[in-house]
């Protein structure tokens, strides 16, 4: 059981890398640029806590981000953009000249690192919480200080991306709960999952989606049916988010969160091989988004419509062998965690021989080298991602994708 909980751990984010751009609901394919590398969109504030203002949006997700959301951490007068990150891949040889693929590739299939529900229903039985390895983690914080700094170490230290951080950090966590300074709750889950603690984090969902306030909480259901996918439960994952559906905000958040809905059942049916539902979803999301007018936050549903319009265009794209790639350097940029990832992708001898990563992301595993290394390797879009860091590289996937548009991709 242990070998195989591990193995999940490092491939969960093939399966889930889609759907968790619903729940992380910041990630996107920004607009074309072909401008030298600039900031990041300035966004208006979203109060994080327990209850809801008179603007706030109830079924906001606490996934959203500084690109969407000014947390505390964006501010941070020590936080500079990250050098660039350049991978290269090796010089082409010089080869016959390919034959062509047909353009309809092969559709996807649902990745063979899904896990059955009796292996995560086992996983649930063995579990203990908390964990005896947990007794062993030390740390300097001073939980003296109120969840609002916790919550910002916490993050500090998932984005660091190693074993010892992130137990630290879920530590902290744990602590924090056991407090009863943790907000509403709503994070420990998440940062469970951001942790690599999978099973656990969905007894943590579970336990507070049962909770009479918290039933129908939209970014709970999404991010539970989230998990459930990467253990290959596509009918319950879509029943949650039937349960979400049914339960959107009213007015004036009522045409954005469904069109989220439709994006996060549009990457359920991709994962579950169900093309047809998932491009029918997807285009209504596609749809929706320009007609939200949401008291904050609107500026960015032309980029999130542009972020769902490349899932539907990669969903049936496999390999780049036989594309006809023209050569040179192309720029483009999408939304990521922090705010904008900037890509400039070299194509030499007809392949991608080179992607520079350019960004400002706070929680992102090492996938700005790990997933441009996988798509100058594999020649391919379609790779698998890295735990925790869902919309890091499904920006990195739509904003390459684009660029490569740029050198005649069809």
């Amino acid at each position: 059981m242990q070998t195989r909980l591990t193995t999940l751990q490092h491939s969960i984010g093939a399966v889930c890398c889609a759907l968790l751009l619903a729940i992380i609901a910041g990630c996107g394919t920004g607009e074309s640029t072909t401008d030298p590398v600039g900031s990041a969109d300035d966004a208006n504030v979203t109060q994080a806590g327990n209850g809801a203002t008179e603007n706030n949006d109830p079924a906001q997700s606490p996934f959203e981000v500084p690109s969407e959301t000014k947390l505390a951490e964006k501010s941070a007068s020590n936080d500079v953009p990250d050098k660039p990150v350049n991978i290269e891949g090796p010089t082409p040889d010089k080869v016959d000249s390919p034959k062509p693929k047909a353009k309809d590739d092969p559709p996807p299939q649902p990745s063979s690192s899904t896990k059955s529900r009796n292996e995560l229903e086992t996983a649930l039985a063995e579990l203990e919480v908390p964990p005896t390895w947990l007794a062993s983690v030390s740390t300097r914080w001073d939980m003296n200080k109120p969840w609002k700094d916790g919550r910002i170490e916490i993050r500090r230290l998932l984005g660091k991306g190693d074993k010892a951080s992130q137990r630290e950090a879920i530590k902290l966590t744990w602590d924090y709960l056991q407090k009863d300074d943790i907000g509403n709750g709503h994070e420990y889950p998440m940062y469970m999952f951001l942790g690599n603690e999978p099973v656990w984090a969905v007894r943590a969902y579970r336990e507070w989606l049962a909770k009479p306030e918290n039933q129908g909480a939209l970014f709970g259901l999404k991010a539970l049916a989230a998990l459930y996918v990467v253990y290959g439960m596509f009918d319950e994952a879509e029943n949650l988010l039937d349960t979400a559906m049914k339960n959107l905000p009213g007015p004036p958040w009522t045409a954005m969160r469904r069109a989220d809905t439709h994006d996060a059942y549009g990457d359920l049916y991709a994962a579950w091989g169900k093309l047809d539902l998932a491009k029918k979803n997807y285009g209504d999301a596609i749809r929706i988004y320009p007609t939200s007018k949401p008291p904050y936050g609107g500026h960015l549903l032309r980029r999130r419509a542009a972020k769902v319009q490349s899932k539907l265009d990669t969903l049936s794209f496999g390999s780049l062998e036989g594309r006809n790639l023209k050569d040179g350097t192309f720029r483009e940029k999408a939304l990521g965690y922090s705010g904008d990832i900037h890509l400039t992708v070299q194509v030499t001898g007809g392949r991608v021989s080179k992607i520079d990563v350019k960004h400002q992301e706070k929680i992102e595993q090492n996938s700005s080298v790990i997933i441009p290394r996988r798509i100058i390797e594999k020649n391919s879009l379609q790779v698998d991602g890295v735990s925790g860091a869902t919309v890091t590289k499904d920006a990195i996937v739509g904003g390459t994708f684009r660029a490569l548009k740029k050198a005649g991709l069809k």
